[in-house]
């Protein structure tokens, strides 16, 4: 593992998290070993107390000094390893017979005590009770504390060794988490920087795991499609100006140089004071569309929602632009059910619905019909019986300045349905064109 790397793994948030939880984990076992070794060492005195309390109870009080040392070296003759020794010692103190040989100054009859001292089997730690006799001599039960000892000495080793195992353990499994890690995130800056370099539609690998790096990948990539079509957006919309501003400019360049000429009479010179007029007023709405759609991209109108009656918004914008539809000998036929709630904005979904109306009308041939339904969700379409939209160009019509060819010899500017899904985004709404079979049906839906 490289420096660079290492550096990088002690940065890592996995590697961090890891360790803490391997810290945790840590304390938390000690402390459990720690409590099982002093339950275990509890549970053996107690079981070792208990004998010694019953061995002393079966010694009379009333015993001689020779009954006592009998007694002592019957019990030590048959405990062959010397592990439980009896013995007998005056009222002073002294060694009368049996083991140990010595006695512990200080310590209460009746109560258990630890004590160092010589038997047949070396010097031992014993753990001992002395009862007093009527006669004053003093008759000692004890127990060797090897197997508890040794036990307990096990016990240690197992602890320092599974602390042992489990920090080696840890550690591995921190440094894999965070090397494991670590690659993916280096996956990922990798691919970020081919996308920063150019290759827009690169997007982030995702893995198998469905964790919560995978939920930012899929964020990120969500963010990269929609900063894609923004900037093949923004690249159309300047195409798409260059070329829609060029007619316009250039008839206006011709009107100026007309009204420019010494010759051009009151008469003509305002008539191409009036196209000019026109020419920069239809340049002049252009614009401002796109402003609108702009506004409606950055989101900043959707403080001023609220809830509102979306069939009382359909209707009035229908019946804005019925007037131009029966001029033409079209028929508007309404499908709508009443009082459907929606939180938004009324003039955005006004100008939507009237969009939407307005290009039905436009390429609806005289005496044709237009369907305006409207059901819960809310579920509004739009259909017409006109030449419709090929299938080809019907997501294409959404973006900006984009125009199907056969419909170049209208009035407009391509801007008209890139407001309406404008609008339906911020409403989270979809707008979606489809086939009337014939014409044309537009769609806004919930997204």
């Amino acid at each position: 593992m490289s420096f660079a790397a290492i550096k990088r793994w002690r940065r890592s948030s996995s590697a961090r998290f890891a360790m803490i939880f391997l810290l945790l984990f840590g304390t938390a076992s000690i402390s459990l070993f720690a409590f099982v070794h002093d339950r275990a060492i509890t549970h053996f005195n107690a079981q070792t107390d208990e004998w010694l309390g019953r061995e002393t109870t079966k010694v009379p009080t009333d015993s001689s000094r020779a009954e006592a040392i009998e007694r002592a070296a019957r019990h030590n003759s048959s405990d062959v390893h010397h592990l439980r020794p009896f013995g007998v010692f005056d009222a002073a103190g002294r060694h009368l017979a049996g083991a140990p040989e010595a006695l512990p100054e200080g310590h209460a009859d009746g109560i258990p005590f630890e004590m160092a001292s010589i038997t047949p089997r070396g010097e031992v730690d014993l753990r001992a009770m002395t009862l007093r006799l009527a006669n004053g001599d003093r008759f000692l039960v004890a127990q060797d504390l090897q197997e508890s000892r040794a036990f307990a000495t096990d016990l240690v080793f197992a602890i320092i060794w599974g602390g042992l195992g489990l920090l080696v353990l840890g550690l591995s499994g921190s440094v894999l988490l965070a090397v494991a890690q670590e690659r993916r995130v280096r996956s990922l800056t990798q691919r970020l920087h081919d996308i920063m370099a150019g290759r827009l539609d690169a997007r982030l690998p995702a893995s198998a795991r469905h964790d919560e790096l995978d939920d930012l990948t899929g964020e990120v990539n969500r963010m990269l499609d929609e900063v894609q079509r923004l900037m093949l957006e923004v690249k159309a919309a300047g195409d798409n100006i260059a070329h829609d501003m060029r007619t316009p400019l250039t008839r206006l360049l011709a009107n100026l140089r007309q009204a420019d000429h010494p010759q051009t009479s009151a008469p003509a010179m305002a008539a191409v004071i009036s196209d000019a007029v026109e020419e920069v007023t239809g340049m002049i709405a252009m614009f401002n569309a796109l402003l609108r759609i702009s506004e409606m991209d950055e989101g900043a109108r959707r403080e001023g929602f609220h809830l509102l009656d979306f069939a009382k918004v359909v209707e009035d914008a229908t019946d804005f632009h019925e007037a131009a539809a029966l001029e033409r000998g079209i028929n508007i036929r309404r499908e709508m059910r009443p009082d459907i709630r929606f939180e938004g904005d009324a003039d955005l979904l006004f100008e939507a619905v009237g969009n939407l109306v307005d290009n039905a009308i436009k390429y609806t041939p005289a005496g044709g019909e237009i369907v305006i339904g409207l059901q819960a969700g809310p579920t509004l379409t739009v259909s017409d019986n006109g030449p419709g939209i090929p299938a080809g160009e019907r997501d294409k019509v959404l973006a900006r300045f984009h125009r199907v060819e056969a419909s170049r010899s209208q009035p407009g500017n391509g801007l008209g349905l890139a407001l309406v899904a404008a609008i339906a985004r911020i409403h989270r709404l979809e707008l979606r064109i489809g086939d009337g079979a014939p014409g044309c049906v537009a769609t806004l839906s919930a997204a």
